[in-house]
């Protein structure tokens, strides 16, 4: 990695990204050097580290379009974002922040929130602010402009910044829900519909956060919950061994607390994962493009372990039999 701008390995599908690197520059020159290029890409800021080896950072920059993500990995310092470098370098953006490794903390409006690995914190950047880090860390920022934040949330007024708890129920979705959309491989995000979709998950986490910020955490919970029990399902689907066990496992909760997310519905959960393999199945054999594979194949790969109760459940759900799909799919 060195200073400039990135190129992807032959094949990848990569965003403009551009990355710097303070190993690259003299231990002099490394804060001059890092001030100017957050300065250029993403804030006007003032930095300090009390680190021997003085500052070591690498910084990664990627544009989706009107949101823009960044990546910062570094040792010990501070970042400070005083009334005069507001005047002198003009910035309207909320950042959206996860720290992925290590601890922090933000000094805003005489308030000082401490952030330890998995926490979430949002401020906007246009008023003084100090960032710090008091050993090594990693941490993830979207950048989201300022008018289309107010346009969204016009009445959620970020004079403090605002922490989302990564160990505590409810506030710990915004967490997971974030680290998901972090953790998406970039390298499949080719179209400016899947840029598009991006964004919105993100705009998603933040209505998630919003409602806690605002007193409905709890109906915000409920859905934030039930979105990602629903995409964790339609991951997993392939595998025979789903079921709402597992899920509850995976989303940290007792079995009783996942289906009470789903009373009401008109599916339990059990059966909603039987009704999507079924749909699954039903989708692939009705293509006449379907073979060489074979219905218990299809069967299989969608994760039914019994053919006759695969067959007997898809005649139940469509009112035909699976071969009778496949044939008719041939004409």
């Amino acid at each position: 990695m060195t200073g400039g701008t990135y190129v992807a390995p032959r094949g990848a599908k990569a965003h403009p990204v551009v990355s710097f690197d303070t190993r690259n520059v003299a231990v002099n020159d490394r804060i001059d050097y890092w001030e100017e290029r957050c300065a250029e890409r993403v804030v006007g800021l003032h930095c300090t580290s009390m680190s021997e080896s003085g500052l070591e950072a690498r910084f990664e920059y990627c544009d989706f379009g009107s949101i823009k993500m960044i990546d910062i990995i570094g040792n010990q310092h501070v970042i400070e974002r005083s009334p005069s470098l507001l005047r002198r370098f003009e910035k309207d953006s909320v950042f959206v922040t996860f720290l992925r490794k290590g601890s922090a903390f933000v000094n805003r409006a005489q308030s000082c929130t401490v952030l330890g690995e998995g926490d979430v914190v949002i401020y906007d950047t246009n008023r003084p602010y100090m960032h710090g880090f008091p050993a090594q860390m990693r941490h993830v920022i979207y950048e989201i402009p300022g008018a289309d934040f107010r346009e969204r949330f016009p009445r959620w007024e970020l004079n403090e910044a605002v922490r989302f708890d990564a160990l505590l129920n409810p506030t710990r979705i915004v967490s997971k829900a974030l680290r998901e959309v972090i953790e998406t491989d970039l390298s499949r995000i080719e179209t400016a519909a899947q840029r598009q979709s991006h964004e919105e998950r993100l705009w998603k986490v933040l209505q998630t956060a919003h409602a806690f910020a605002n007193g409905k955490a709890r109906s915000a919970y409920h859905t934030a919950v039930r979105e990602r029990v629903r995409r964790f399902i339609e991951v997993h689907l392939h595998e025979p061994e789903l079921c709402p066990t597992g899920i509850a496992s995976e989303m940290g909760m007792s079995l009783r607390q996942l289906n009470r997310l789903f009373q009401g519905d008109a599916n339990t959960l059990a059966s909603l994962i039987l009704t999507r393999r079924l749909q699954q199945c039903h989708a692939e054999l009705a293509r006449p493009d379907h073979y060489p594979k074979t219905v218990s194949e299809i069967a299989f790969n969608w994760g039914f372990r019994n053919l006759s109760h695969f067959s007997r459940r898809f005649r139940a759900e469509f009112g035909l039999s699976p071969s009778a799909v496949a044939e008719m799919a041939k004409r």
